[in-house]
């Protein structure tokens, strides 16, 4: 089964877990990564240049299922795109029912398949609404590559874990609450004040997530009551009626990671869905509860069953089998509210299928990695041979720095080119001087950009060109003027995904001085009880614009200010307190050496002080080398943190003195387990000589050098190619521009309004015979009509109501004209359509010849008949609501 995954939520893992899930069980999947957000629907042309590449590919893919994660991402053009591939479309509803007025209640009827992610009270609702059941309970999931079993593993940091936000009038209020148990509870989230010392830092990453499970007891779960949503953007009336979010993500992270999970739910019974999980009426209840199975020892088998059921009826595979029998049998629609709430738990993920099950590569179009390159050895040096173009010196440690460094070093900088200003042919004057010189490449930075004509005028000149990006709109037909497209670095997730469709992108979390990283090596090599080598934490404060070595620029940090303080006050529990620190200027590292710079960024742990202010801070610029010296690494948390995060598993994001030092005693904590006996050290330093080798800026350049080349080699470069579907003759982007011929049981993605011509062999019968044609298509509301033409000549033509009619058979007889033009056909758009010129439809093709009747009139030349298989228009979409029949059993 080929499946698509179309958006996703800011819970990364759900859909990268069951797109492992799916390969796993043999199905190939396209994941479109996540570009989306917010829950109101967006206006098609606003949204279409984040889609467009995405569509395209899925079309040519044709999906048997589209699983759509964010509705507001899909409006109803696009829906129809869809729809045009042949697939079964269905919808997630994450946030059900609290987007049912914005997002959810007006596209049941568009979907196959609603796949709801709540309660008996909520199915009920829609089932009142709808006058039917809409679909089934779907409930959070994720795997254990994402939340590893760890109940245990640890020494307990608390006994009670909540993974949760404390801010507002609600949540202090149940602070307090939490304050008062009677056994130690660790708050991880936001808080507004922490007088109990409960915070336990915001978790940024799921590995955090696993590591603070791992330190707890038993977990707690307060979920969401929807009546708190009175007076939100979101509320309509009868919500609050609808109770709670009953399954909420971090229950079954929870569950995942083997934890006990006891839920504050006041009056409610024990969820059906989920047995295993205690259910109280309050926090002092739960609170007795937690004394009991202390006193018990009943937690650790508690926890096992709890982790029995994640496996059997939460994982990812689990989901998976439920969505093949989906797509099987509808049994589901005779069932109850209550029993479709429990439907899901049939399914146990800890089977394996019948029969052998090979796990398929990924085939989503990502960039986010390259291909390993570690045992490939680089390219013969050619000395002078890359030309680097960008508009503006750039800082210290950014990409472009970086790269001219580099290629110096390497002996392969031939010049740096900068445009003067109001300079408008001078790339293309650049570009002609270096036809049949020594120069082959032609690395462009800083917004410099191709147009048509210097694209044509790099590849008269053999040069391979490649174009580096940081967070800036990119798309795969802009991609398609160079040889290789590189994004370097952190960069907004819409942006990132964008490129994914693009066959010569990639994208690469940083470059780092090879020369930095062998002087890396060196100080590793040398004995731990070096003189010169500094233990504690370093401080690097962001630069204001003075002069460097003075220290005087360094810019003020609450965090930073207060880290020498935390760390050297009263030891309490926390490991950490007793590092000393030093603060060091980012202006003193401009000029610094390969092994000065090593120097500055090593000990204990580093704390990197963001660039800017405000909402526009970023990353420290030193950020990459700082990863590649070996100590543990923090920052500030800041807005760039919600970028698509390639940095995240390398950094510690905190924020506050108190949050890092918790944090670094958790690191520590694991370390212990570890080994005593310098596993952790060796393990860090493990982890750090990785990222040097991924993030070795020679290794990479030679990479990208050899991508460039041999895509130029294959003539791809003509701003066409990189858009076409493989497998998918005549879709736009084959090299010659032309569709291959239909030929009999044909089954292929079709463009609207576009000729295809008639294989030969199928367009031929005897003299006395004729042929008949059945044309059957998907999407057939995007469809008006049929167009049958001989070059420019038209044989036949018929047109019909949107959606009236799914196939159209031919029929030809006669003699056709050997000497003319190939007979084709073309499907007709709808022009109102607003997608209609992108859009693609499934066609099969099958063929039938027959013997004509004695008494038909025989036609001097070629006929051509068109005959509409009319199909029962579909009624409109019900998209009123209504309150329904009472609750009951369907037939």
């Amino acid at each position: 089964m080929r499946v698509v995954l179309y958006d996703g939520i800011q819970e990364t893992h759900v859909v990268s877990s069951l797109e492992r899930a799916l390969r796993s069980r043999g199905h190939e999947v396209y994941n479109t990564g996540r570009f989306g957000s917010g829950y109101l629907f967006r206006d098609t042309d606003e949204l279409l240049p984040s889609i467009s590449s995405h569509l395209d590919l899925i079309t040519g893919f044709r999906p048997d299922l589209v699983l759509v994660f964010r509705p507001a991402s899909a409006p109803y053009p696009v829906l129809q795109v869809l729809r045009g591939a042949g697939a079964v479309v269905a919808t997630w509803l994450s946030d059900d029912p609290v987007l049912f007025k914005d997002s959810y209640g007006s596209v049941i009827d568009l979907y196959d398949l609603v796949l709801h992610c709540g309660n008996e009270s909520v199915l009920r609702f829609y089932e009142q609404r709808f006058g039917r059941p809409t679909g089934v309970n779907f409930p959070f999931w994720t795997d254990h590559a994402a939340f590893p079993a760890v109940y245990g593993r640890h020494e307990p940091e608390s006994t009670v874990m909540f993974l949760g936000n404390m801010v507002g009038p609600v949540r202090r209020a149940r602070y307090e609450q939490l304050a008062a148990m009677g056994h130690s509870v660790r708050v991880y989230g936001r808080m507004e004040a922490d007088p109990a010392g409960m915070g336990g830092g915001f978790l940024d990453s799921d590995a955090e997530v696993a590591k603070a499970g791992g330190r707890a007891q038993v977990a707690l779960n307060i979920p969401q009551f929807f009546s708190a949503y009175r007076g939100q953007p979101t509320w309509f009336p009868g919500l609050e009626d609808l109770g709670h979010f009953d399954l909420p993500s971090r229950v079954v992270q929870y569950a995942a990671m083997g934890l006990p999970v006891v839920s504050v739910v006041p009056g409610s019974p024990r969820s059906p869905a989920f047995p295993e999980m205690e259910v109280c009426g309050s926090i002092e209840e739960a609170d007795r509860w937690i004394t009991d199975m202390l006193d018990s020892g009943g937690l650790s088998a508690l926890a096992a069953r709890t982790l029995h059921r994640f496996d059997r009826s939460f994982s990812a595979t689990a989901r998976v089998q439920a969505l093949e029998a989906l797509l099987q049998d509808d049994s589901w629609r005779s069932l109850d509210a209550a029993e479709r709430t429990v439907w899901f738990l049939q399914f146990d993920g800890r089977t394996v299928p019948d029969g052998s099950v090979t796990p398929v590569a990924p085939v989503t179009a990502e960039i986010r990695d390259s291909p390993s390159t570690r045992d490939t050895p680089l390219s013969a040096e050619r000395a002078g041979d890359v030309i680097l173009a960008y508009r503006y010196p750039p800082r210290r440690f950014d990409a472009t720095d970086v790269i001219r460094r580099e290629l110096e070093d390497w002996g392969r900088l031939a010049a740096v080119w900068i445009p003067e200003d109001n300079d408008d042919d001078g790339l293309r004057s650049l570009l002609a001087s270096l036809e049949g010189g020594p120069v082959r490449y032609l690395v462009l930075a800083d917004g410099l950009r191709l147009s048509a004509r210097e694209a044509d005028a790099a590849r008269d000149a053999s040069l391979s060109t490649v174009c580096l990006l940081s967070e800036e709109t990119f798309s795969p037909s802009d991609a398609a003027r160079y040889d290789l497209v590189v994004r370097i670095g952190p960069a907004p997730v819409d942006r990132v995904n964008l490129l994914g469709p693009a066959k010569n992108a990639l994208h690469t979390p940083a470059v780092v001085e090879s020369a930095f990283l062998a002087a890396v090596q060196r100080r590793t090599a040398q004995p731990h009880d070096s003189s010169d080598a500094w233990t504690g934490l370093t401080v690097i404060r962001s630069d204001d614009g003075s002069e460097a070595g003075t220290g005087a620029g360094a810019s003020a940090d609450p965090v930073a200010d207060s880290l020498g303080h935390v760390f050297t006050g009263p030891a309490r529990d926390l490991t950490t307190r007793d590092l000393a620190t030093r603060d060091v200027a980012a202006g003193d590292l401009k000029d610094a050496g390969p092994d000065e710079l090593v120097g500055a960024l090593s000990g204990t742990a580093v704390y990197l002080q963001p660039a800017g202010s405000g909402r526009q801070r970023s990353y420290a610029p030193v950020t990459p080398y700082a990863v590649c010296a070996g100590p543990v690494v923090l920052t500030s948390r800041h807005p760039a943190n919600r970028f698509d995060d390639v940095w995240s598993d390398w950094l510690l994001k905190i924020g506050s003195a108190e949050e890092a030092a918790l944090k670094l005693d958790r690191l520590s904590g694991a370390s212990r387990v570890a080994g005593a006996s310098g596993v952790a050290e060796s393990s860090k330093v493990a982890d750090a000589e990785g990222r040097g080798w991924l993030l070795d800026a020679r290794r990479q350049l030679d990479d990208w050098f050899r991508r460039a080349d041999a895509h130029r080699a294959i003539g791809r470069v003509n701003g066409s190619a990189d858009l076409g579907v493989l497998g998918n003759p005549g879709s736009p982007g084959d090299p010659a521009d032309l569709p291959s011929p239909l030929a009999p049981d044909a089954d292929r993605m079709v463009l609207l309004d576009y000729g295809y011509p008639l294989d030969a062999a199928a367009f031929a019968w005897a003299a006395g015979e004729y042929v008949a044609m059945g044309l059957s298509y998907t999407g057939a509301d995007l469809v008006r009509g049929m167009r049958v033409l001989q070059g420019d000549r038209v044989l036949a033509e018929t047109r019909f109501p949107a959606g009236s009619t799914q196939a159209v058979d031919l029929i030809a007889t006669g003699a056709p004209d050997p000497a003319r033009e190939p007979v084709s056909v073309e499907l007709l758009g709808d022009p109102a359509h607003r997608l209609h010129r992108m859009t693609r439809v499934r066609l099969r093709m099958g063929v039938h010849r027959g013997t004509r009747l004695a008494s038909a009139t025989s036609a001097p030349g070629l006929a051509i008949h068109l005959l509409p298989r009319p199909v029962s228009p579909a009624g409109p979409p019900r998209l009123q609501h209504h309150p329904g029949p009472p609750e009951r059993r369907h037939p």
